[in-house]
């Protein structure tokens, strides 16, 4: 089966270009279209998602830079915080110690190296103070590999919530950022130039995306990435390696003085257009080169890591079966309050 534009597909770019239905070529008018083509893509794969707004985060202080965590270091008191000196000892308390850390220098320092969206957590305990910048990319495709439970647990509540299947392996091998079209209003050659701002926007956001998916998702070591940037219904695609995207200064939302982001924007395609045969000869392209299993673990140096072991499955069950046992005493032991409280309230009324 090959990729084809779809008739859903061009109703929604038509709405996408509709002066009733779009009269500002806003970005979310164009999300529709942009759905429904991935959504195309992703009946031609195996075991491939679209996920939407996928969120760029930290799980714990080992994903960030060696350096920044020595540098953190520098900035805890052993003897208050329980910790020594050593890295491998205080990492653990890094992120928890966070919200206790209020030097000004190492505000900076965290800052200028990670952001995430106003109030967003790292492993729940550790914000960075100052910034603003949304980190989830429009659209993400993502890999997932599972295994059927059988008759493991049959009918129990594990094998319900599941599904019947069992998550062994993540990973995200597509980052998409759209943007809105230029104004109708606006005549040649403006137009165009307004058009190629939006698309240095959308490569600049990809870049960051980049910056922080490749410390993010350390678990995974990722090697390379493609990203796919749109402006209404035109689009190009990249596939980059992590040294091959230009680091992100986090304070300044932008890149360094003196970084040179034209290596960067070279590396994307030519542009092409929705619903054209140039378009879909592309999305194939992708489709055979880029998309198929063995070649979305090509980008993982190690060859995907996240895949869960059977000793990790298990320790997973058994973690859920504890959690449930402890579910079942709350409700217990809520109902016994319960009682408790409405013999007191007939004693009462007694």
């Amino acid at each position: 089966m090959v990729y084809q534009t779809s008739s859903s597909v061009r109703d929604l770019k038509s709405r996408g270009h509709s002066t009733a239905f779009n009269p500002r070529n806003l970005e979310h008018d164009w999300y529709p279209v942009w759905n429904e083509v991935f959504i195309d893509i992703k009946s031609l794969l195996f075991n491939v998602y679209i996920y939407p707004q996928y969120l760029l985060w930290l799980r714990d202080s080992e994903d960030l830079p060696l350096a920044l965590r020595e540098q953190m270091l520098e900035h805890l008191n052993p003897d208050e915080h329980g910790v020594t000196r050593d890295l491998d000892d205080a990492d653990r308390a890094l992120l928890p110690l966070q919200a206790d850390i209020d030097e000004p220098d190492l505000t900076q320092i965290l800052a200028s190296t990670l952001s995430v969206d106003g109030n967003t957590s790292f492993g729940s305990t550790m914000t960075v103070p100052g910034s603003e910048k949304d980190l989830k990319p429009d659209f993400s495709f993502m890999h997932l590999t599972s295994v059927p439970l059988g008759e493991y647990r049959a009918n129990s509540t594990y094998a319900m919530n599941r599904a019947g299947h069992k998550i062994l392996h993540e990973c995200h091998f597509v980052l998409c950022e759209v943007k809105g079209a230029p104004s109708r209003q606006l005549s040649e050659p403006r137009k165009s130039r307004i058009r190629a701002k939006l698309f240095q926007e959308a490569q600049a956001d990809l870049a960051m995306y980049a910056n922080m998916y490749f410390l993010a998702e350390g678990g995974m070591q990722r090697d390379k990435l493609l990203l796919w940037a749109c402006v209404g219904a035109l689009w190009a695609w990249a596939f980059v390696s992590r040294e091959e995207v230009p680091v992100w200064d986090w304070v300044t939302e932008s890149f360094p003085p003196g970084t040179s982001t034209v290596m960067f924007r070279t590396r994307f395609s030519q542009t092409f257009e929705l619903c054209t045969p140039e378009s879909d000869q592309e999305i194939n392209h992708l489709i055979t080169h880029y998309f198929q299993p063995d070649q979305i673990h090509e980008g993982e140096g190690n060859d995907g890591d996240d895949v869960m072991s059977e000793e990790d499955m298990n320790e997973d069950m058994n973690e859920e079966d504890m959690n449930e046992e402890d579910m079942n005493e709350d409700m217990n032991e809520e109902d016994m309050n319960e009682e408790n409280m409405n013999e007191d309230m007939s004693e009462e009324g007694d």
